[in-house]
């Protein structure tokens, strides 16, 4: 079948408001559509000299492309985009946040620290698990809206995970702190990303004097120069911050029969889980995985793939057990009692099940070591 064009004749008309910013690789405006009367930011590929034009627009390419597989609460949306590679230029029109850089906002408002902190750590953890480097933190890379939203922006340095080995001199030159000993050994991953924005709020806190931040243990171990003794994960990060506040939160002795029974059936089903693999951690996905194996099971007595439940929490490689009986009124009430409670007690339940998790036994899977 012959792939056929579809063109699109209209113009889309904005109005201009306002000059944003103008940075090394372009500049970014505020434009107005009257029609749906929404304001939005549209960023131009246009670099300051004329030389980086071609040298830095599959950067540019490469933000599009990032910000079109990521769709989290705390990262800017991106709404549509042009490119005109002829002339090697293009526009992102992306949502507008309306706010200050996180610095300023935590400034003016410190008794929300802790909030902030959370919402970062969610949505670099969300990053990590789409294995995306952002590859630029500063304060003006995090921006706080009037009503205390969190949004991460600015990809032009983020790329997937493999990059080239010089890469980090851009960064550190936008960085005002020491740098981590992962820059001498030409290193950068997830942990170097833990430290500056541990680094952030370390400064945030010293700045605003601020001392009723709760998670002072976990940033103790985010700023650790030596990236092997440094806190190694978003995810770990945020398990750290779930566990903080299951001291405030309170299960009914219903609930935690329930989550019991479920745990116990999940944990039976592996036998062995790799030692790089995972956790899945957005929930509103596991939750609709599991109302359709509970759909495809209801004329049955147990699951008849435990496996699929598997899938649904842990993210790489794994045995498991293939005669499992996982009664199907296990599965319904962990799906009624963890769609019943707070997003709060939703995690909760769900770090609880991750430290299940980490007591099944591990293995090293030495597939990666050959080379073919």
């Amino acid at each position: 079948m012959d792939k056929k064009i579809i063109e699109f004749i209209r113009t889309k008309d904005f109005i201009y408001l306002d000059e944003i910013g103008q940075g090394g690789t372009g500049k970014t405006i505020l434009l107005k559509d009257e029609i749906i009367d929404e304001t939005f930011v549209c960023k131009k590929y246009s670099p300051y000299y004329e030389e980086h034009k071609d040298l830095f627009f599959k950067n540019f390419v490469d933000e599009i492309k990032i910000l079109h597989k990521i769709y989290h609460k705390n990262i800017v949306r991106v709404f549509n985009y042009y490119l005109y590679p002829e002339q090697k230029t293009g526009y992102i029109l992306m949502e507008f946040i309306d706010g200050q850089n996180i610095k300023t906002f935590a400034e003016n408002n410190p008794h929300l620290i802790n909030n902030l902190f959370e919402q970062t750590i969610d949505g670099f953890n969300y990053l990590e698990q789409n294995q995306i480097l952002h590859r630029d933190i500063r304060p003006d890379n995090i921006l706080v809206s009037s009503n205390g939203v969190v949004k991460i922006i600015d990809f032009g340095f983020g790329k997937r995970l493999k990059f080239e080995d010089d890469f980090d001199k851009s960064i550190s030159l936008n960085w005002q702190f020491e740098p981590p000993k992962d820059f001498e050994n030409k290193f950068y991953d997830f942990r170097t990303e833990i430290y500056f924005i541990g680094k952030l709020f370390e400064e945030i806190l010293k700045e605003n004097k601020i001392d009723n931040f709760t998670y002072k243990g976990v940033l103790s171990e985010m700023i650790k120069t030596d990236f092997n003794e440094r806190i190694s994960s978003f995810s770990l990060i945020e398990r750290n911050i779930l566990s903080e506040e299951n001291i405030e939160l309170d299960f009914s002795y219903e609930d935690k029969e329930t989550y019991k029974r479920f745990a116990s059936s999940l944990t039976s089903i592996f036998s062995e889980i790799e030692n790089s693999t995972g956790y899945n951690s957005d929930l509103e996905k596991i939750i609709a995985d599991l109302e359709e194996i509970h759909r495809n099971s209801m004329l049955e007595d147990y699951i008849q793939n435990p496996n699929l439940i598997a899938r649904c929490f842990v993210n790489g490689s794994y045995k498991y057990f293939k005669r499992v009986e996982f009664p199907i009124y296990v599965l319904k009430d962990f799906i009624k009692l963890i769609k019943s409670v707070s997003v709060d007690k939703k995690k909760i339940i769900l770090n609880n099940l991750w430290q299940r998790l980490d007591s099944v036994e591990r293995f090293t899977d030495y597939k990666d070591d050959l080379p073919f």
